[in-house]
């Protein structure tokens, strides 16, 4: 694979397109998310496409801070009670227990090094409460378009954004990220799969 450049920057730099691109909640979240009563974490939370009103407070973290500040406008536009924290994915500057639930979709497999992927996991359970729940989304290499589109066992993708750079994935299975969330303490409660992505509900 190809040498990785600064994804930060890169996330920066694709912020407005990626805004207009990215308005739709993904599928199942939004059910997920109106549920939830007091401190929401969405980690890797990008522009805020997942936003709506909660009985509680709603925190957006990303390593993006151009992102941030457009998921922090979208907030305010909808009224709703917010902070941003501008964090890599493995460090998540909350005490232990804080957040009541969570959601991290279509953002792990942006961590490049599975020792990264797993210290987010464990920051992750680290600041739920016991009982919070955290809804997970990461694309699925078994999926027809990844299959497509990789070798035969290649789990690393650099994906281009028009012409301002490629951004980094990495592609779980399902059997393999289930497994890593059950590592740190994890319970798996239900999985929600479609074509593309493997979503799934975990809680602690």
């Amino acid at each position: 694979m190809e040498e990785i450049e600064n994804q930060e920057k890169l996330w920066d730099r694709i912020a407005p397109e990626w805004n207009e691109y990215k308005q739709i909640p993904s599928v199942g979240s939004s059910e997920f998310v109106k549920n939830v009563k007091g401190n929401l974490l969405d980690l890797g939370s990008g522009s805020g496409r997942h936003l709506q009103k909660i009985n509680g407070s709603y925190y957006l973290q990303d390593i993006s801070s151009e992102m941030l500040k457009l998921a922090s406008k979208k907030a305010t536009e909808l009224g709703i009670k917010h902070e941003t924290i501008h964090s890599s994915m493995n460090t998540i500057p909350k005490e232990d227990d804080f957040f009541d639930a969570a959601i991290c979709i279509s953002a792990l497999h942006s961590v490049e090094g599975k020792e990264n992927r797993l210290r987010a996991i464990s920051e992750l359970y680290r600041v739920l409460k016991i009982g919070g729940k955290a809804f997970i989304g990461v694309w699925n290499k078994e999926s027809k378009r990844f299959k497509r589109q990789t070798k035969r066992g290649e789990t690393e993708k650099l994906v281009g954004w028009q012409d301002k750079g490629k951004r980094y994935y990495y592609l779980h299975g399902e059997e393999e990220i289930h497994n890593q969330f059950k590592e740190v303490g994890f319970k798996i409660i239900s999985t929600h799969n479609s074509e593309q992505m493997i979503n799934f509900i975990v809680e602690k």
